[in-house]
Order: structure tokens, then sequence, then C-alpha cells
């Protein structure tokens, strides 16, 4: 349930997602995934647990497409860089709103990123964003398999990847989880992770599965809504989030506030040196960049 792969980060405790395979300009390559699993919280009410962020702005026009997602700029943006500036928060379950947030400041508002972490990541990774028309029968190999797919929207028309070159302004390198993240997370409890798998994530929140699966993932949510990166191909006003009960729903409106996890692929030049990644002595980076 909680693997040692705590690492500190950014002045923070992040935690390996795994070492997996990625598309770069030159081929598939290795990389450490890396997510803030306390999340980021709302800015203007960062002392209320159950505020969030859109995933892109209310009202109209809004789209599911991650690459022109008001999310990705926040996060890519004054998240990255540090800054104040625009962003859309709200309460969970209800539409967001226009705000600004700074992220230059450390306490307890949470910061965003300096620059050695901002040295650490990988910016050239190119992201799957592809998405799922339904949440009915996907297990997560299949949440895996769709992820990578061309399936992004109800006019199929969006780009199946995000890369530098169809978002240089706003292409740094942070993203969200995946639903397949979630779902490999688990240790599976007495089903065991392969029977866990067979089953689909929409089941996780309720019975056996989710007292097995989802109670046995560190990727489940203490409390609150998560947002992943896929979007529901059926209809361009959602995308899949994770849950508090641990399953993964695919009617989440867009303009709604949810939990932001950032996550990051490291740059290969960016290596674990001390620790052993436990929380009280999380793994060490250092770059030799």
């Amino acid at each position: 349930v909680n693997p040692n792969n705590y690492v500190e980060f950014n002045g923070e405790k992040w935690r390996i997602i795994g070492l997996v395979n990625v598309k770069t300009a030159t081929g598939v390559e290795q990389r450490i995934k890396i997510i803030r699993t306390d999340g980021v919280e709302s800015q203007k009410d960062f002392q209320e647990t159950n505020y969030g962020y859109a995933w892109d702005k209310y009202p109209s026009p809004y789209s599911n497409n991650w690459t022109t997602s008001k999310l990705k700029d926040m996060l890519n943006g004054i998240y990255y860089n540090s800054e104040s500036g625009e962003c859309y928060t709200g309460s969970i379950l209800s539409a967001a709103y226009q705000n600004t947030c700074n992220f230059s400041t450390v306490g307890n508002i949470p910061k965003g990123l300096d620059e050695e972490a901002r040295q650490m990541i990988d910016s050239e990774v190119i992201w799957n964003i592809g998405g799922s028309s339904s949440t009915n029968d996907v297990t997560v190999g299949m949440f895996y398999e769709r992820e990578r797919g061309t399936s992004t929207g109800s006019s199929n028309t969006y780009p199946n990847v995000w890369t530098k070159e169809n978002d240089e302004t706003y292409h740094k390198g942070i993203g969200l989880m995946y639903p397949s993240d979630y779902g490999y997370a688990t240790n599976g409890g007495e089903k065991g992770r392969e029977g866990c798998f067979e089953e689909v994530l929409r089941n996780w929140g309720t019975g056996e599965y989710q007292s097995e699966c989802a109670n046995n993932d560190w990727l489940k949510p203490s409390s609150g809504y998560y947002w992943t990166l896929s979007p529901y191909s059926s209809d361009t006003d959602y995308a899949f989030n994770v849950v508090v009960a641990g399953s993964v729903a695919g009617l989440c409106n867009i303009y709604g506030a949810r939990g932001v996890n950032p996550v990051a692929y490291l740059s290969i030049s960016t290596t674990i040196y001390d620790g052993d990644g436990t929380f009280d002595n999380p793994f060490l980076l250092r770059n030799a960049s």
C-alpha cells in the first residue's frame, strides 16, 4: 500500500510512479516518472480542503483537448515558473471561476517549481493524450492502450500527443497521472495485482474491489477527486478523474474543480544518489548536466 518510493524534489516529497518507457524525438527511452501526491491546493482558499482546479475555463467555449486547456497552461506557466497569474478554481463538484494564483509564495500555500527542479525535468518527452469513450468495460491494460491511441475527443480532430512542436509556449513537461498509472499502483491485496487488473477500473470503488484493489493503491485519494490526463472521447465536455471511493469516473465536467497532482518525467541526466525511498529518508536527486 505504501511502497518506499518517496523522492525529494522541489524541496518537497514527491513519489516515483516508475521507470517508464516514453517517446522522445529520437525514439523510445526510459525516464523516471514522479508525482506530487499531496496535490496543489486552491490558492484562493488554500485552507479549505474541498477546493481544486478546473481542467478548462467556464463558461463555454471549453474543451477536453489537453493542448488548449487552462489547467495545462497553469501547470506549465505560473506553477512551473513560480509566478502569479490566471487560474480557474472552485469548490469540488461545482463550476470553477477565474482567479489569480500566486505560486511564488512559500509557506502554507504550495509554491511553484524552483530553478533546480526545472533543470531536472525532461521537457522533450512526448506525452500521450488519448482518451476512452467509456468506463463500462475498461480495465487497467485497456486504459493504457487507449491513452496511447488517437481517440482524444468526440470529433477525433485533436492531436493524440502533446509535444513541444504542437505546443511550444506551454510544453515545459508538467502533466497529470493517467488512469493506468492509478491502476498499476495497487498491490492488489488478497485479490493480487493480476486479479485487480482483470476488473474494470469503474468498479474499484465498491465491494471487494474497493477493499482489495482501491484501498491497496498508494495513488488512491485520501479525500476528494483528482484529475487524470485522459479525456472522455465521446463528449468534449468531460475528462476522467479518480474519486475518493477508488474508482475511475468519466463523466466529469472539465469546468468543475478537482484536485491536481502534478506529474513530471526526470531528465536522463538526473539520477538518484542517496536515500532509501522511505518517507523519512527519501531518495535524493542530482542533475549532472
